[in-house]
């Protein structure tokens, strides 16, 4: 339904049941307002992420049958379309509550219809009492789960290949084909890294913290070397041997970024994912309780798996709860928070725990994988354990299997298994 027409349902409905905002174009609830679930983390003070309720602007995701396509040109193609008619419903809506347009940092609408907003106290107050709003949460600073960097080494092609002991924890590397995809939600990838198939091309390949989808950091081309580096004569190999990785820069060198911006990195990804692609999540930050119905990330992630795309993501390095850390805290099927192990398969120290919501872990303690400027490097953190599970779930096109456990807390935790 377009706003227009909804608005005007709105108004006479209001005459006789409720009172206006001050810019009298959208009704008031006569229920509780809605309001952030949680204000613990690193709240971006005057930043929310605002969702609208699907009966009135309804995201792209829900508007097409995505399992159809099977060709990604043809479907961004007709999603981009779509993903425009939405957007502008959505910045119709904030337009009629009063919300001017420096006051947008973004807009969503491929698998969720809403915004990121920076606006005043008055605004805020004005927007949580509005009829169509569903959640408002705050943004939140989004920075790399602390990782140590062991030992970096520069390229050197004339060194033998070798097989990291996260692969052999994996059950091997096997060749992988080409049509299923490794999205790294991260900082980027190197582009021209010798061991890495990345898909570069502008279309795809994206930053959403300024500049170009090439990594500054090293951390998103550590995680794309385990996932997916090339089986050849030199360097090391991933899991998923070849496949191609896409770099969707949304931390910046520091390796900070947004709950926002991270956002607009998966919209971005599910107007051209295909049903067998995966993600991987090797990031996040403390949410606190109710994270796993509150999280920002919620709505856009369970519309991306349920349209066939696998997710792994890092349950964190701060000895701690998994569940109180978003995105790791969130279930659902083809959603897989990895927690990490050893070499020698015992519970890595740093790593986060709780198996709800962890399902696997993997190896995530002193990881050699690809790095900046064509070099190796050797990290530790559950960010080098997410990736062998995103590995496995492209060569499997399914999730891992689950051979041996790994026990701690009184719990055990299945290892991730190609």
């Amino acid at each position: 339904m377009k706003i227009s027409k909804l608005l005007f349902l709105f108004l006479v409905v209001g005459l006789c049941m409720t009172s206006c905002t001050d810019e009298g174009n959208l009704t008031q609830k006569n229920t509780e307002d809605v309001t952030p679930n949680s204000a613990e983390g690193t709240i971006i003070p005057g930043q929310y992420i605002v969702s609208i309720s699907p009966d009135i602007v309804k995201p792209a995701v829900l508007q097409v049958d995505t399992d159809g396509f099977r060709d990604r040109a043809e479907k961004g193609k007709v999603m981009e379309g779509i993903k425009a008619e939405v957007e502008a419903e959505v910045k119709e809506f904030l337009t009629n509550a009063g919300i001017e347009e420096n006051e947008i940092i973004a807009l969503y609408g491929v698998l969720d219809a809403g915004a990121a907003l920076k606006i005043s106290d008055d605004k805020y107050e004005a927007l949580i009492k509005l009829e169509g709003i569903v959640s408002v949460e705050y943004d939140r600073e989004v920075k790399l789960p602390d990782f140590t960097v062991e030992s970096i080494a520069d390229e050197d092609q004339s060194r033998a290949q070798t097989t990291p002991c996260g692969i052999t924890n994996a059950g091997g590397y096997a060749n992988a084909g080409q049509s299923r995809w490794i999205w790294v939600v991260d900082t980027g990838i190197d582009l021209d890294h010798p061991d890495l198939n990345v898909v570069t091309s502008s279309t795809y390949a994206k930053s959403f913290v300024g500049g170009s989808p090439n990594d500054c950091n090293g951390h998103g081309t550590h995680c794309a070397g385990s996932a997916a580096a090339r089986n050849n004569s030199f360097g090391v190999v991933g899991v998923a041997a070849n496949a191609p990785v896409v770099p969707i820069r949304v931390l910046g060198c520091s390796g900070s970024g947004s709950t926002s911006g991270i956002i607009s990195g998966l919209n971005h990804i599910a107007v051209y994912d295909l049903a067998g692609d995966v993600v991987n999540m090797s990031l996040g930050g403390y949410y606190g309780s109710g994270c796993s119905t509150g999280s920002s990330y919620r709505t856009s992630i369970l519309n991306l798996s349920n349209s066939g795309t696998r997710v792994a993501i890092a349950a964190g390095n701060s000895s701690a709860n998994a569940a109180f850390y978003q995105p790791a805290c969130i279930n659902n099927t083809r959603v897989y928070t990895v927690s990490s192990m050893t070499c020698g398969q015992n519970f890595s120290g740093f790593s986060n725990y709780n198996m709800n919501p962890v399902d696997y872990i993997a190896t995530g303690s002193s990881v050699y994988s690809t790095y900046l400027n064509g070099g190796y490097a050797t990290l530790s953190g559950t960010s080098m354990a997410t990736p062998h599970v995103a590995g496995i779930c492209q060569i499997r096109n399914n999730a891992p299997r689950k051979v041996g456990t790994v026990f701690n807390r009184g719990e055990n935790y299945p290892i991730a298994k190609r």
